[in-house]
């Protein structure tokens, strides 16, 4: 039966020593943000608006065309009629247009920017998260590895104590029962500390660290959410006011240089054109874009409106939840006064021959319950601070 739960026993050993160096938890937050798929799509969008901001910052709206045609009547009359013709077009600015367009770029660039900050927020609290679960099942893991010496050591004495005559083969049954229990627990805690260890590793493309360097994040005056929200609104409110300076096409502005003769042996003559194309404006199109755009004003306001009671409701959800983790640990640590105490107890009177070795076993195991609630209320404890921290807006 040994042999069959060294495999396990193995694997937990490698597992235990699979973790990484100290790192800050920035650190670890830059490595994650390569593996995020919307981390790695707000770095191109960021490209993309710079972009369209540069073209905002110009003199026109979009580059001018240049155009080349000839005219003769060689294929009819053929009686020497050549024009050629070299046009160039300049769209140029509404009213208003350039200055709406530039506002709404630069509001852009203030809506990513502070989703970017929000994001990052959730990949930290993500991966502490990850780390904290995973640090919760190596404590686990410490305590069923004390379990199963604790209960090997005893299986071995009583085995030879039964071999001398000096104790009942029903003590020993049950010390060895005990090692398989402490045995198939430890291997199935060492699963959990590899699937742990895996989803951190997924998040941060390298496993968990053994500890965290402490860092010192001033508490934002605004949570990234509400303020990654409120640009979202005041981009939206740009993009009406771009709407509603651009209630036509461009008009177009063009220089047309003509060189022609009327027939053959006719000196050519040359004139220059200037052009002025006004496009009308459509009173449905105008109406449906502005439409659009107000119905975004309307969404990413009531969506600024609804985070922001959400955060209210959050922070005062966290101050009850931390509250009552703190009662849990300080529970938690009574009841392993008392457990150990009991153990205490129970060994001196089996030594004693006061009471079956069942009752020790009972309150041994009585005392490693008591002493895995410790570390899952102080992880609670733990992760009730860290939500608290998140909602202040604090995450590396």
């Amino acid at each position: 039966m040994r042999r069959l739960f060294a495999p396990f026993l193995f694997f937990c050993a490698v597992s235990a020593l699979a973790e990484g160096p100290a790192v800050s938890l920035s650190a670890l937050v830059d490595a994650a943000w390569q593996r995020d798929p919307q981390a790695r799509g707000l770095d191109a969008r960021r490209a993309e608006l710079a972009a369209l901001a540069d073209v905002a910052a110009g003199w026109t709206p979009a580059p001018g065309s240049v155009g080349l045609s000839n005219r003769s009547d060689r294929l009819l009359d053929d009686r020497g009629r050549l024009e050629w013709e070299l046009e160039y077009a300049q769209p140029v600015w509404l009213p208003g247009q350039a200055g709406a367009r530039r506002d709404e770029a630069a509001a852009a660039l203030r809506s990513l920017d502070a989703e970017r900050v929000a994001l990052r927020l959730g990949l930290a609290r993500s991966l502490a998260d990850a780390r904290r679960a995973w640090v919760l099942a190596r404590g686990v893991q410490g305590l069923a590895e004390r379990r199963l010496v604790i209960a090997r050591q005893q299986a071995d004495d009583l085995t030879r104590q039964v071999k001398a005559g000096e104790a009942p083969r029903f003590d020993a049954n049950l010390a060895e029962s005990e090692r398989l229990i402490a045995a198939a627990a430890l291997a199935e805690q060492g699963l959990a500390v590899a699937e742990a260890g895996r989803r951190f590793q997924l998040l941060a493309g390298s496993p968990p660290p053994a500890e965290l360097l402490p860092s010192a994040a001033p508490v934002p005056d605004e949570h990234p959410g509400l303020t990654a929200t409120r640009e979202a609104a005041a981009l939206a409110r740009a993009r009406l006011a771009s709407t509603r300076n651009s209630v036509r096409d461009n008009p177009e502005v063009g220089l047309r240089f003509r060189h022609e003769r009327d027939t053959y042996g006719a000196p050519f003559g040359d004139s220059v054109t200037v052009r002025l194309t006004i496009p009308l404006a459509s009173a449905p199109r105008t109406a449906a874009r502005e439409a659009g755009a107000i119905a975004a004003v309307t969404e990413t306001a009531v969506a600024f409106e609804r985070t922001r009671s959400q955060l209210e409701l959050d922070r005062a959800q966290a101050a009850d939840q931390l509250a009552v983790a703190v009662q849990i640990e300080e529970g938690a640590l009574a009841r392993q006064r008392l457990t150990n105490d009991n153990l205490h107890l129970a060994l001196k009177a089996w030594q004693l021959g006061e009471r079956p070795l069942e009752a020790l076993l009972r309150a041994r195991a009585a005392a490693f319950d008591a002493d895995t609630a410790i570390l899952r209320a102080r992880s609670t404890r733990e992760q009730a601070e860290a939500w608290r921290d998140y909602l202040k807006g604090v995450g590396e």
